[in-house]
Protein backbone atom coordinates (compact mmCIF):
# COMPACT_ATOMS: atom_id res chain seq x y z
CA UNK A 1 0.00 0.00 0.00
CA UNK A 2 1.55 3.30 -1.10
CA UNK A 3 1.02 6.81 0.25
CA UNK A 4 1.96 9.83 -1.87
CA UNK A 5 3.17 12.94 -0.05
CA UNK A 6 3.80 15.55 -2.75
CA UNK A 7 1.71 18.73 -2.92
CA UNK A 8 -1.53 18.43 -4.83
CA UNK A 9 -4.24 20.86 -5.76
CA UNK A 10 -7.09 20.62 -3.29
CA UNK A 11 -10.11 18.79 -4.58
CA UNK A 12 -13.20 20.94 -4.78
CA UNK A 13 -15.62 19.88 -2.10
CA UNK A 14 -17.95 22.88 -2.27
CA UNK A 15 -21.17 20.82 -2.34
CA UNK A 16 -20.18 19.08 0.87
CA UNK A 17 -18.97 22.38 2.35
CA UNK A 18 -22.13 24.24 1.39
CA UNK A 19 -24.34 21.62 3.00
CA UNK A 20 -22.26 21.28 6.16
CA UNK A 21 -21.67 25.02 6.52
CA UNK A 22 -25.39 25.68 6.06
CA UNK A 23 -26.15 23.27 8.90
CA UNK A 24 -23.47 24.87 11.06
CA UNK A 25 -24.89 28.31 10.23
CA UNK A 26 -28.33 27.28 11.42
CA UNK A 27 -26.85 25.84 14.59
CA UNK A 28 -25.03 29.10 15.31
CA UNK A 29 -28.15 31.16 14.60
CA UNK A 30 -30.06 28.96 17.02
CA UNK A 31 -27.34 29.50 19.63
CA UNK A 32 -27.50 33.24 19.11
CA UNK A 33 -31.29 33.40 19.42
CA UNK A 34 -31.13 31.22 22.54
CA UNK A 35 -28.52 33.46 24.15
CA UNK A 36 -30.52 36.61 23.41
CA UNK A 37 -33.70 35.01 24.74
CA UNK A 38 -31.79 34.22 27.91
CA UNK A 39 -30.38 37.76 28.15
CA UNK A 40 -33.82 39.35 27.83
CA UNK A 41 -35.38 36.90 30.28
CA UNK A 42 -32.68 37.59 32.87
CA UNK A 43 -33.13 41.29 32.20
CA UNK A 44 -36.86 40.89 32.84
CA UNK A 45 -36.23 39.18 36.20
CA UNK A 46 -33.66 41.79 37.27
CA UNK A 47 -35.94 44.64 36.25
CA UNK A 48 -38.77 43.23 38.36
CA UNK A 49 -36.35 42.79 41.26
CA UNK A 50 -35.14 46.39 41.11
CA UNK A 51 -38.69 47.65 40.70
CA UNK A 52 -39.73 45.90 43.89
CA UNK A 53 -36.62 46.71 45.95
CA UNK A 54 -35.52 50.18 44.77
CA UNK A 55 -36.19 52.69 47.62
CA UNK A 56 -38.70 55.45 46.92
CA UNK A 57 -36.11 57.99 47.96
CA UNK A 58 -33.92 56.88 45.05
CA UNK A 59 -36.68 56.96 42.49
CA UNK A 60 -40.29 58.17 42.86
CA UNK A 61 -42.97 55.48 42.62
CA UNK A 62 -44.77 57.15 39.73
CA UNK A 63 -41.58 57.44 37.68
CA UNK A 64 -40.70 53.81 38.39
CA UNK A 65 -44.14 52.66 37.34
CA UNK A 66 -44.09 54.65 34.10
CA UNK A 67 -40.69 53.23 33.17
CA UNK A 68 -41.70 49.67 34.04
CA UNK A 69 -44.81 49.99 31.86
CA UNK A 70 -42.48 50.39 28.90
CA UNK A 71 -39.44 48.27 29.85
CA UNK A 72 -41.21 45.13 31.11
CA UNK A 73 -43.38 44.60 28.00
CA UNK A 74 -40.32 45.20 25.81
CA UNK A 75 -38.20 42.63 27.65
CA UNK A 76 -41.02 40.10 27.71
CA UNK A 77 -41.73 40.62 24.00
CA UNK A 78 -38.05 40.30 23.01
CA UNK A 79 -37.69 37.14 25.13
CA UNK A 80 -40.61 35.55 23.30
CA UNK A 81 -39.41 36.85 19.94
CA UNK A 82 -35.91 35.38 20.33
CA UNK A 83 -37.37 32.14 21.72
CA UNK A 84 -39.58 31.90 18.64
CA UNK A 85 -36.54 32.52 16.40
CA UNK A 86 -34.66 29.79 18.28
CA UNK A 87 -37.49 27.33 17.66
CA UNK A 88 -37.73 28.31 13.99
CA UNK A 89 -34.02 27.70 13.46
CA UNK A 90 -34.32 24.39 15.31
CA UNK A 91 -37.07 23.23 12.95
CA UNK A 92 -35.14 24.44 9.91
CA UNK A 93 -32.12 22.51 11.11
CA UNK A 94 -34.12 19.31 11.41
CA UNK A 95 -35.45 19.79 7.88
CA UNK A 96 -31.98 20.78 6.59
CA UNK A 97 -33.22 24.12 5.30
CA UNK A 98 -30.79 26.84 4.26
CA UNK A 99 -31.28 30.15 6.01
CA UNK A 100 -31.51 33.05 3.51
CA UNK A 101 -29.14 35.97 4.11
CA UNK A 102 -32.11 38.33 3.82
CA UNK A 103 -33.59 36.80 6.98
CA UNK A 104 -30.42 37.69 8.89
CA UNK A 105 -30.45 41.29 7.66
CA UNK A 106 -34.15 41.70 8.45
CA UNK A 107 -33.68 40.17 11.88
CA UNK A 108 -30.73 42.46 12.66
CA UNK A 109 -32.73 45.50 11.52
CA UNK A 110 -35.73 44.51 13.64
CA UNK A 111 -33.68 43.90 16.80
CA UNK A 112 -31.74 47.18 16.58
CA UNK A 113 -34.84 49.17 15.65
CA UNK A 114 -36.84 47.63 18.51
CA UNK A 115 -34.19 48.79 20.97
CA UNK A 116 -34.09 52.26 19.41
CA UNK A 117 -37.88 52.47 19.70
CA UNK A 118 -37.65 51.50 23.37
CA UNK A 119 -35.16 54.29 24.05
CA UNK A 120 -37.42 56.76 22.26
CA UNK A 121 -40.48 55.71 24.29
CA UNK A 122 -38.51 56.01 27.52
CA UNK A 123 -37.03 59.37 26.71
CA UNK A 124 -40.05 61.37 27.86
CA UNK A 125 -39.86 59.67 31.28
CA UNK A 126 -36.66 61.59 32.01
CA UNK A 127 -36.37 65.24 33.01
CA UNK A 128 -33.80 65.48 30.25
CA UNK A 129 -34.78 63.03 27.45
CA UNK A 130 -31.24 62.78 26.09
CA UNK A 131 -30.17 61.02 29.30
CA UNK A 132 -31.93 57.87 28.11
CA UNK A 133 -29.06 57.47 25.66
CA UNK A 134 -26.72 57.16 28.66
CA UNK A 135 -28.91 54.63 30.48
CA UNK A 136 -27.97 50.95 30.89
CA UNK A 137 -30.58 50.00 28.26
CA UNK A 138 -28.46 51.66 25.55
CA UNK A 139 -25.76 49.07 26.20
CA UNK A 140 -28.05 46.41 24.73
CA UNK A 141 -26.74 47.50 21.34
CA UNK A 142 -23.47 45.80 22.30
CA UNK A 143 -25.21 42.46 22.87
CA UNK A 144 -26.62 42.47 19.35
CA UNK A 145 -23.28 43.47 17.84
CA UNK A 146 -21.19 40.97 19.81
CA UNK A 147 -23.54 38.06 19.16
CA UNK A 148 -23.64 38.88 15.46
CA UNK A 149 -20.30 37.03 15.27
CA UNK A 150 -22.32 33.81 15.46
CA UNK A 151 -23.84 34.69 12.10
CA UNK A 152 -20.52 33.79 10.44
CA UNK A 153 -20.69 36.65 7.96
CA UNK A 154 -18.53 39.79 8.05
CA UNK A 155 -21.08 41.99 6.27
CA UNK A 156 -23.95 41.12 8.59
CA UNK A 157 -21.84 41.98 11.63
CA UNK A 158 -20.76 45.19 9.93
CA UNK A 159 -24.38 45.96 9.04
CA UNK A 160 -25.46 45.37 12.65
CA UNK A 161 -22.83 47.84 13.89
CA UNK A 162 -23.72 50.32 11.14
CA UNK A 163 -27.47 50.30 11.79
CA UNK A 164 -26.82 50.67 15.54
CA UNK A 165 -24.49 53.58 14.82
CA UNK A 166 -26.99 55.37 12.57
CA UNK A 167 -30.07 54.86 14.76
CA UNK A 168 -28.26 55.78 17.96
CA UNK A 169 -26.83 58.91 16.36
CA UNK A 170 -30.13 60.05 14.82
CA UNK A 171 -32.07 59.53 18.04
CA UNK A 172 -29.37 61.38 19.98
CA UNK A 173 -29.57 64.34 17.61
CA UNK A 174 -33.35 64.33 18.00
CA UNK A 175 -33.22 64.32 21.80
CA UNK A 176 -30.42 66.85 22.28
CA UNK A 177 -31.48 70.07 24.04
CA UNK A 178 -30.86 73.57 22.88
CA UNK A 179 -27.55 75.07 24.04
CA UNK A 180 -27.91 76.90 27.34
CA UNK A 181 -25.92 79.32 29.37
CA UNK A 182 -25.28 76.65 32.02
CA UNK A 183 -21.67 75.64 32.31
CA UNK A 184 -20.23 72.34 33.46
CA UNK A 185 -19.70 68.83 32.22
CA UNK A 186 -23.33 67.85 32.81
CA UNK A 187 -24.61 70.42 30.33
CA UNK A 188 -22.24 69.03 27.69
CA UNK A 189 -24.17 65.74 27.68
CA UNK A 190 -27.47 67.61 27.37
CA UNK A 191 -26.60 69.96 24.54
CA UNK A 192 -23.45 68.73 22.75
CA UNK A 193 -23.47 65.97 20.17
CA UNK A 194 -19.76 65.10 20.41
CA UNK A 195 -20.12 62.36 23.06
CA UNK A 196 -22.94 60.68 21.15
CA UNK A 197 -21.06 60.85 17.86
CA UNK A 198 -18.11 59.11 19.50
CA UNK A 199 -20.35 56.45 21.04
CA UNK A 200 -22.09 55.80 17.72
CA UNK A 201 -18.71 55.43 16.02
CA UNK A 202 -17.74 52.93 18.72
CA UNK A 203 -20.82 50.90 17.74
CA UNK A 204 -19.62 50.96 14.13
CA UNK A 205 -16.09 49.90 15.13
CA UNK A 206 -17.56 47.12 17.26
CA UNK A 207 -19.48 45.94 14.21
CA UNK A 208 -16.29 45.88 12.13
CA UNK A 209 -14.42 44.00 14.86
CA UNK A 210 -17.32 41.56 15.23
CA UNK A 211 -17.26 41.06 11.47
CA UNK A 212 -13.55 40.30 11.57
CA UNK A 213 -14.04 37.76 14.37
CA UNK A 214 -16.99 36.30 12.48
CA UNK A 215 -14.84 35.92 9.37
CA UNK A 216 -12.09 34.17 11.31
CA UNK A 217 -14.62 31.77 12.82
CA UNK A 218 -15.98 31.09 9.33
CA UNK A 219 -12.49 30.35 7.98
CA UNK A 220 -11.80 28.04 10.92
CA UNK A 221 -15.07 26.18 10.39
CA UNK A 222 -14.42 25.91 6.65
CA UNK A 223 -10.94 24.48 7.26
CA UNK A 224 -12.39 22.01 9.74
CA UNK A 225 -15.07 20.92 7.26
CA UNK A 226 -12.52 20.52 4.47
CA UNK A 227 -10.21 18.46 6.71
CA UNK A 228 -13.16 16.32 7.74
CA UNK A 229 -14.18 15.76 4.12
CA UNK A 230 -10.60 14.98 3.10
CA UNK A 231 -10.34 12.48 5.94
CA UNK A 232 -13.66 10.90 4.96
CA UNK A 233 -12.45 10.60 1.37
CA UNK A 234 -9.20 8.98 2.49
CA UNK A 235 -10.97 6.61 4.84
CA UNK A 236 -13.32 5.67 2.00
CA UNK A 237 -10.33 5.06 -0.29
CA UNK A 238 -8.35 3.03 2.24
CA UNK A 239 -11.54 1.33 3.41
CA UNK A 240 -11.63 -0.46 0.08
CA UNK A 241 -8.46 -2.24 1.16
CA UNK A 242 -8.38 -2.15 4.95
CA UNK A 243 -10.79 -2.06 7.83
CA UNK A 244 -12.11 1.35 8.94
CA UNK A 245 -10.12 1.05 12.20
CA UNK A 246 -6.83 0.60 10.33
CA UNK A 247 -7.71 3.34 7.85
CA UNK A 248 -8.45 5.70 10.74
CA UNK A 249 -5.07 4.91 12.32
CA UNK A 250 -3.27 5.56 9.04
CA UNK A 251 -5.04 8.92 8.72
CA UNK A 252 -4.29 9.94 12.30
CA UNK A 253 -0.62 9.10 11.86
CA UNK A 254 -0.66 10.94 8.50
CA UNK A 255 0.60 7.77 6.84
CA UNK A 256 3.88 7.92 8.80
CA UNK A 257 3.61 4.70 10.76
CA UNK A 258 6.47 4.29 13.21
CA UNK A 259 8.84 1.38 12.55
CA UNK A 260 8.56 -1.33 15.18
CA UNK A 261 8.62 -5.07 15.80
CA UNK A 262 5.19 -6.69 15.98
CA UNK A 263 3.81 -10.18 16.04
CA UNK A 264 1.91 -10.67 12.82
CA UNK A 265 0.31 -13.43 10.83
CA UNK A 266 0.82 -13.28 7.08
CA UNK A 267 -1.57 -14.89 4.61
CA UNK A 268 -0.68 -15.28 0.95
CA UNK A 269 -3.45 -16.09 -1.49
CA UNK A 270 -3.03 -17.22 -5.10
CA UNK A 271 -5.71 -17.64 -7.78
CA UNK A 272 -5.08 -20.89 -9.60
CA UNK A 273 -4.68 -20.78 -13.40
CA UNK A 274 -5.24 -17.01 -13.46
CA UNK A 275 -2.61 -16.47 -16.18
CA UNK A 276 -4.40 -18.84 -18.56
CA UNK A 277 -7.69 -17.08 -17.89
CA UNK A 278 -6.16 -13.64 -18.49
CA UNK A 279 -4.62 -14.74 -21.79
CA UNK A 280 -7.98 -15.93 -23.18
CA UNK A 281 -10.18 -13.02 -22.07
CA UNK A 282 -10.42 -9.30 -22.72
CA UNK A 283 -9.00 -6.75 -20.33
CA UNK A 284 -12.50 -5.67 -19.27
CA UNK A 285 -13.46 -9.25 -18.47
CA UNK A 286 -10.27 -9.80 -16.45
CA UNK A 287 -10.76 -6.61 -14.44
CA UNK A 288 -14.44 -7.41 -13.83
CA UNK A 289 -13.47 -10.84 -12.53
CA UNK A 290 -10.74 -9.39 -10.29
CA UNK A 291 -13.15 -6.82 -8.85
CA UNK A 292 -15.74 -9.48 -8.05
CA UNK A 293 -13.15 -11.80 -6.57
CA UNK A 294 -11.29 -9.27 -4.46
CA UNK A 295 -14.50 -7.70 -3.15
CA UNK A 296 -15.16 -11.04 -1.46
CA UNK A 297 -11.62 -11.15 -0.07
CA UNK A 298 -11.59 -7.59 1.26
CA UNK A 299 -14.92 -7.94 3.02
CA UNK A 300 -13.82 -11.07 4.84
CA UNK A 301 -10.38 -9.68 5.70
CA UNK A 302 -11.89 -6.50 7.13
CA UNK A 303 -14.26 -8.54 9.23
CA UNK A 304 -11.31 -10.35 10.83
CA UNK A 305 -9.19 -7.24 11.44
CA UNK A 306 -6.71 -7.81 8.64
CA UNK A 307 -5.20 -5.58 6.01
CA UNK A 308 -4.73 -6.34 2.32
CA UNK A 309 -1.12 -5.23 2.15
CA UNK A 310 -0.62 -5.90 -1.56
CA UNK A 311 -2.77 -6.85 -4.52
CA UNK A 312 -0.69 -9.05 -6.80
CA UNK A 313 -3.03 -9.41 -9.76
CA UNK A 314 -3.38 -13.16 -9.40
CA UNK A 315 -3.48 -13.01 -5.61
CA UNK A 316 -2.73 -10.86 -2.60
CA UNK A 317 -0.73 -10.57 0.59
CA UNK A 318 -2.80 -10.12 3.75
CA UNK A 319 -1.51 -9.34 7.22
CA UNK A 320 -3.13 -9.65 10.63
CA UNK A 321 -1.81 -7.85 13.71
CA UNK A 322 -0.20 -4.82 12.05
CA UNK A 323 -0.37 -1.88 12.20
CA UNK A 324 -3.13 -2.46 14.76
CA UNK A 325 -2.18 -5.30 17.12
CA UNK A 326 -4.52 -8.27 17.55
CA UNK A 327 -4.72 -10.56 20.55
CA UNK A 328 -4.31 -13.62 18.32
CA UNK A 329 -3.32 -12.75 14.73
CA UNK A 330 -2.78 -16.41 13.77
CA UNK A 331 -6.32 -17.35 14.74
CA UNK A 332 -7.74 -14.36 12.86
CA UNK A 333 -5.77 -15.38 9.77
CA UNK A 334 -6.93 -19.00 9.90
CA UNK A 335 -10.57 -18.01 10.36
CA UNK A 336 -10.30 -15.55 7.48
CA UNK A 337 -8.63 -18.13 5.23
CA UNK A 338 -11.25 -20.79 5.85
CA UNK A 339 -14.05 -18.28 5.34
CA UNK A 340 -12.47 -17.14 2.06
CA UNK A 341 -12.44 -20.70 0.72
CA UNK A 342 -16.03 -21.30 1.80
CA UNK A 343 -17.27 -17.97 0.39
CA UNK A 344 -15.54 -18.52 -2.97
CA UNK A 345 -17.17 -21.93 -3.32
CA UNK A 346 -20.53 -20.34 -2.51
CA UNK A 347 -19.96 -17.52 -5.02
CA UNK A 348 -19.13 -20.08 -7.72
CA UNK A 349 -22.30 -22.05 -6.96
CA UNK A 350 -24.37 -18.86 -7.18
CA UNK A 351 -22.66 -17.87 -10.46
CA UNK A 352 -21.33 -14.63 -8.95
CA UNK A 353 -17.84 -15.54 -10.19
CA UNK A 354 -16.50 -18.11 -12.64
CA UNK A 355 -15.22 -21.45 -11.24
CA UNK A 356 -12.23 -20.48 -9.12
CA UNK A 357 -9.71 -22.35 -7.02
CA UNK A 358 -7.27 -20.71 -4.64
CA UNK A 359 -4.17 -21.58 -2.63
CA UNK A 360 -3.60 -20.07 0.80
CA UNK A 361 -0.50 -20.17 2.97
CA UNK A 362 -0.33 -18.82 6.53
CA UNK A 363 2.55 -18.27 8.92
CA UNK A 364 2.93 -16.26 12.12
CA UNK A 365 5.95 -14.61 13.68
CA UNK A 366 7.83 -11.42 14.41
CA UNK A 367 8.06 -8.76 11.68
CA UNK A 368 9.27 -5.20 11.26
CA UNK A 369 6.48 -2.86 10.26
CA UNK A 370 6.68 0.78 9.25
CA UNK A 371 7.12 3.17 6.35
CA UNK A 372 9.94 2.96 3.85
CA UNK A 373 10.74 5.30 0.98
CA UNK A 374 11.49 8.97 0.43
CA UNK A 375 9.88 12.17 1.65
CA UNK A 376 7.66 12.30 -1.44
CA UNK A 377 6.71 8.64 -1.64
CA UNK A 378 6.18 6.31 1.30
CA UNK A 379 5.09 2.70 1.41
CA UNK A 380 3.77 0.82 4.41
CA UNK A 381 5.94 -2.27 4.62
CA UNK A 382 5.99 -5.51 6.58
CA UNK A 383 9.29 -7.37 6.36
CA UNK A 384 10.83 -10.44 7.93
CA UNK A 385 11.09 -14.22 7.59
CA UNK A 386 7.39 -14.51 8.41
CA UNK A 387 6.56 -12.92 5.06
CA UNK A 388 8.96 -15.06 3.07
CA UNK A 389 7.89 -18.29 4.76
CA UNK A 390 4.18 -17.55 4.29
CA UNK A 391 4.79 -17.05 0.55
CA UNK A 392 6.77 -20.30 0.34
CA UNK A 393 4.04 -22.22 2.22
CA UNK A 394 1.40 -20.94 -0.19
CA UNK A 395 3.42 -22.23 -3.16
CA UNK A 396 3.47 -25.72 -1.64
CA UNK A 397 -0.30 -25.98 -2.15
CA UNK A 398 0.38 -26.86 -5.79
CA UNK A 399 2.68 -29.70 -4.78
CA UNK A 400 0.22 -31.16 -2.26
CA UNK A 401 -2.94 -30.37 -4.20
CA UNK A 402 -4.38 -28.45 -1.26
CA UNK A 403 -6.20 -25.20 -0.79
CA UNK A 404 -4.79 -24.06 2.54
CA UNK A 405 -1.55 -24.82 4.36
CA UNK A 406 -0.38 -23.40 7.69
CA UNK A 407 2.76 -23.78 9.76
CA UNK A 408 3.17 -25.46 13.14
CA UNK A 409 3.56 -22.00 14.72
CA UNK A 410 0.09 -21.09 13.51
CA UNK A 411 -1.42 -24.29 14.95
CA UNK A 412 0.36 -23.63 18.26
CA UNK A 413 -1.22 -20.20 18.53
CA UNK A 414 -4.79 -21.41 18.06
CA UNK A 415 -6.69 -21.17 21.35
CA UNK A 416 -10.20 -22.57 21.54
CA UNK A 417 -10.55 -22.63 17.79
CA UNK A 418 -9.58 -25.91 16.13
CA UNK A 419 -10.54 -26.53 12.48
CA UNK A 420 -12.46 -29.76 12.11
CA UNK A 421 -10.51 -31.07 9.11
CA UNK A 422 -6.85 -30.66 10.02
CA UNK A 423 -4.21 -32.98 8.61
CA UNK A 424 -0.56 -33.01 9.66
CA UNK A 425 1.77 -33.29 6.65
CA UNK A 426 5.00 -33.51 8.59
CA UNK A 427 8.22 -31.56 8.23
CA UNK A 428 8.71 -30.14 4.75
CA UNK A 429 11.78 -28.58 3.21
CA UNK A 430 11.03 -25.04 2.16
CA UNK A 431 13.05 -23.33 -0.52
CA UNK A 432 15.41 -20.73 0.93
CA UNK A 433 15.05 -22.03 4.51
CA UNK A 434 17.77 -23.95 6.33
CA UNK A 435 15.39 -25.79 8.64
CA UNK A 436 12.28 -27.66 7.57
CA UNK A 437 8.81 -26.45 8.43
CA UNK A 438 6.08 -28.65 9.84
CA UNK A 439 2.93 -28.11 7.82
CA UNK A 440 -0.76 -28.68 8.35
CA UNK A 441 -3.48 -28.94 5.75
CA UNK A 442 -6.74 -27.16 6.59
CA UNK A 443 -9.98 -27.49 4.66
Amino acid sequence: MTFIYHQRDKAKISPYFNLTFSQENLRREKQRAGLLAGVFFVGLILTLFFYLTLPLASYPQQAKTEIMQVVLPFLAFMSLYELNMWNMFRVWGQKEFTIPQSVKYLNATFEISALTLLLYLLSDKFDHPILVMLSPLATLYYFFIILSTLRLNFWISFYTGLIACIEFLLLSFYLLEEPSMLAGSFSLYLTTSFAYIVKSLIFLLCGICAGYVSRQIQISIQSSIERSETQNQLITFFGQQVSPEIADLIIKEKGMLKSQHMKVSVLFLDIRNFTKYADKHTADEVVAYQNSFFSIIVEIVNRHGGIVNQFLGDGCMITFGAPIPLSNPAENAVKAGLEIIAEIRKAVQEDRIIPTSVGIGVHVGDAVIGNIGTETRQQFSITGNVVILAARIEQLNKEYGTNMLVSQDVINDLSDFHPALTEQLGVVDVRGMEAGVELYKLS
